[in-house]
């Protein structure tokens, strides 16, 4: 009896320790997820707002980001009674011939979930290595290699794979994969692989570390949890879920199926249920819930952002990512308001899930976001951007720019990158393709390490000083133990970037492969470069473009008039520099009209010594330079306009001609609107107006932030740069029958230690303009980077201003004025 009591007893006291471990020790844990069980709701999605563009001429508006619904077809294999025929079925019918046609080209329209199947049209060293390395044995045909030379698989093989894909992936009944972490460092790798538990296993080769919840032992998940979520540092409960053994009730097939794939699969779905409805009834089981082939096929309608335009303002617009993130632009800058509020159905559960009726229920509508009506003209910003991104291709420029206001509303009609990428299809920037690197280029290679953790740079040297033993004697103790720690963690390669330098500072980034001659780069020169809006995201020294300025500042003070003379005879001393031309001509004799026609620095900075810093700083500081411009865009730079208290006289004499200080190309044609508009600096815009979801609508209105020189300079100015437009440099950028005020730049680049660059692409090639020159309707600016071969204002920029000019005559419908 005592045995027997004293098991009893052991009993009653492992059943008071579990409730006290229930009501106390984890009671508020437990009365949270009874209350998340008890209480519960629906959200009710809000609409994301659009965005739209203005027409300048008749007011009408455009849609440059709208909402669509595609559907996602999915399986759920705890229902699917031929896991073959089901997906034989389903890929016979989502891999069309446009798709298969579209996927042998490596094209994008591919759906993802296809391109395992045709890997070889999209990789680019496939393609290299046949007409490289004699992989073909015979000639090849003019164009693309055929579908033979890269082994794809024709439509019926092509269907057998994805259908086999498929079948795999849908014959489990229980979820047997989960991710647990990507790109794992070799701590934690180790870290998990010593500990042994089962059901986790680590790929070394992806970095990877993942669970299979069937071998995981379910009794041990919390403790389990515990440990993986110190080493991987993902939170216990979630770990948890991770972990945890569940049915496998849903498998997605494919993402954003066109509307008519959706409609073919629910007409066979109806199909198949008739056929089983009629073979029910003549067994006389038809109060028995059919069994056909697409039971456990499902649509779910998921929401995406289309751009119905595609690259037009893709800059400025931005985009969704995968996840319905806002990445860049308005997208980003405005999410709080495109968004709108979600709304919420509360409900009162009971044990069985089922929802009870009471006064504790309540409905919140969600409210849909608002609208954002841009002042891009769509037709402006089509053909700015074609303009523009030809003339990038055609000087070889690494990216352009170009900007077109109203200078007397301060609105962007528009403004355009290149490279262009396309906000539907915004993953094309990381496209790459080969480059062919000799031998004796290797060791030019420059790498950079950062630090993963703290993201900061380790190291900057060649290739061979860091990747091999005799090289890494060269580097510091102090990097050379940096270099040691990462090793620990990371293989060094995955982390490593890698440049090739063209001239001092110009560079492009490249990746390795398997072959030492043969690396990667991206194919539009710039790669996730394309997505910045350098408009308003990156600075430059402006150049000659602020002549003009520096001139009108001279005229309003009193300092000079137009027709005062200064003799050129050569290069000015400043201190221990000497100025000269960009030509290093001299032209002598020369009025300050001839300054502004042929552009001649030793003349500018005669005018900045008249200005003196201190009112030179302070009149720049009041046509914008040195701070934000406030246009509704994210990341806008102020530039860099050092306090007059700072200048030399070497600095004094420089920034007349535009070098050393700098600015971003917004704040170059804010200044210049003041030069068109009778002096006035206003605020740039790009938001014409904002629609709220219950119709009422915003507008912008011109925003005057101060008066920078008077209506007489301004007109003055004015008349000098049409005659620099006219007899001077400037010319170039000319439309023939039309007076427009122009001025060219060319800025060399500043690089490390206060020098600037040398050689090939060192320069910004710069024009801005206006017109007609009575009221002018339109103000350009064109600014064009790293030009190969001819790298001038002139000769680069001036072109592309010159085709917009003429467009926007003929699209305002402007007659012409100098006949």
């Amino acid at each position: 009896m005592v045995i027997v009591y004293g098991f009893f007893s052991l009993i009653l006291l492992l059943i008071v320790a579990r409730l006290l471990e229930l009501q106390i020790l984890r009671g508020a844990e437990y009365r949270s997820l009874a209350q998340a069980q008890h209480y519960g709701g629906v959200k009710l999605p809000a609409k994301r707002g659009e965005i739209f563009s203005r027409d300048s001429k008749t007011g009408e508006t455009n849609i440059l980001a709208t909402n669509t619904t595609l559907d996602l077809v999915y399986v759920d294999p705890l229902i699917t009674t031929d896991p073959a025929r089901t997906a034989d079925t389903l890929a016979n019918m989502l891999l069309t011939d446009a798709f298969h046609a579209s996927c042998m080209k490596g094209e994008e329209d591919c759906p993802r979930e296809l391109v395992p199947f045709y890997a070889s049209a999209f990789d680019p060293l496939v393609r290299w290595n046949l007409t490289h390395t004699g992989g073909l044995l015979e000639p090849v045909p003019s164009g693309s290699l055929p579908p033979s030379f890269l082994k794809l698989p024709d439509l019926a093989e092509a269907r057998r794979l994805f259908a086999r894909d498929i079948e795999k992936r849908i014959s489990g009944k229980r979820v047997t994969f989960v991710p647990l972490l990507y790109g794992a460092t070799k701590l934690q790798m180790e870290a998990v692989a010593a500990a042994r538990i089962p059901g986790i296993t680590v790929m070394r080769d992806t970095e990877l570390i993942y669970a299979d919840p069937e071998e995981v032992p379910q009794s041990g998940v919390p403790t389990i949890a515990r440990a993986l979520g110190g080493a991987l540092q993902i939170d216990q409960s979630r770990m948890e879920d991770l972990l945890r053994s569940r049915p496998l009730r849903y498998v997605a097939v494919m993402h954003r199926l066109p509307p008519e794939l959706s409609l073919k699969i629910k007409e066979e779905q109806l199909k198949n249920y008739k056929e089983a409805v009629a073979r029910a009834r003549e067994t006389s089981a038809v109060s028995q819930e059919p069994d056909y082939l697409l039971r456990s096929v499902a649509l779910l309608s998921e929401h995406w952002r289309y751009y119905p335009d595609g690259t037009v303002a893709s800059h400025v617009v931005g985009f969704l990512n995968a996840v319905q993130e806002p990445q860049y632009g308005v997208e980003r800058m405005f999410n709080t308001q495109l968004r709108g509020q979600e709304g919420l159905i509360s409900t009162v559960s009971d044990p069985q899930g089922g929802q009870i009726l009471t006064g504790e229920q309540t409905i919140i509508q969600p409210r849909d976001g608002d609208s954002i009506v841009l002042s891009i003209d769509r037709s402006i910003q089509k053909e700015v951007e074609r303009m523009l991104d030809e003339g990038v291709k055609k000087y070889r420029a690494e990216s352009g720019q170009a900007i077109v206001m109203d200078p007397f509303t301060g609105k962007i009609l528009a403004m355009a990158n290149a490279p262009l990428f396309d906000s539907n299809n915004y993953a094309v920037v990381y496209e790459k393709e080969p480059l062919n690197l000799p031998p004796e280029e290797y060791a030019k290679i420059v790498v950079e390490i950062y630090d993963p953790e703290t993201n900061a740079r380790v190291v900057k040297a060649y290739i061979n000083d860091v990747f091999t033993a005799s090289g890494r004697t060269l580097l510091s103790e102090k990097t050379r133990q940096s270099l040691e720690d990462l090793e620990k963690l990371y293989d060094l390669q995955d982390i490593t970037r890698y440049w090739q330098y063209i001239g001092t500072t110009l560079r492009h980034e490249i990746f390795p492969t398997d072959r030492p001659t043969v690396w990667l780069q991206y194919k539009n020169g710039v790669g996730v470069g394309a997505y910045l809006n350098r408009t308003v995201q990156e600075i430059y020294e402006p150049g000659s473009v602020l002549k003009p300025i520096t001139m009108a500042i001279a005229l309003d003070q009193g300092e000079l008039t137009p027709g005062d003379i200064y003799d050129d005879v050569g290069p000015v001393e400043v201190d221990e520099y000497k100025i000269d031309n960009n030509d290093h001509k001299h032209y002598g004799i020369v009025s300050m009209t001839n300054c502004l026609e042929f552009s001649i620095n030793t003349c500018m900075t005669s005018v900045s010594f008249k200005l003196g810093p201190k009112l030179f700083f302070r009149m720049l500081e009041r046509f914008g330079f040195g701070h934000i411009t406030g246009i509704e865009l994210e990341d806008e730079l102020p530039g860099e306009l050092r306090s007059w208290r700072e200048w030399s006289r070497t600095l004094l004499a420089t920034t007349a001609f535009g070098q050393g200080l700098s600015s971003t190309p917004l704040q170059v044609i804010a200044g210049w609107a003041a030069l068109a508009n009778g002096g006035r600096i206003l605020r740039p815009t790009i938001v014409d107006s904002i629609v709220h979801s219950d119709g009422t609508e915003e507008k912008t209105e011109p925003r005057l932030v101060g008066q920078a020189i008077t209506q007489e300079a301004s007109e003055t100015i004015t008349a000098m740069l049409a005659s620099s437009a006219t007899r001077g440099f400037a010319k170039s950028g000319k439309v023939p029958g039309y007076r427009i005020a122009g001025k060219t730049g060319t800025s060399q680049i500043a690089g490390p230690g206060g020098k600037y660059e040398t050689g090939t692409g060192s320069t910004f090639a710069t024009f801005a303009g206006y017109a007609p020159l009575g009221h002018p309707k339109f103000l350009v600016l064109v600014k064009m980077d790293r030009p190969k071969g001819t790298i001038h204002g002139a000769t680069v920029a001036a072109p592309v201003f010159k085709d917009i000019a003429a467009f926007l005559f003929k699209y305002y419908g402007i007659p012409p004025d100098d006949l």
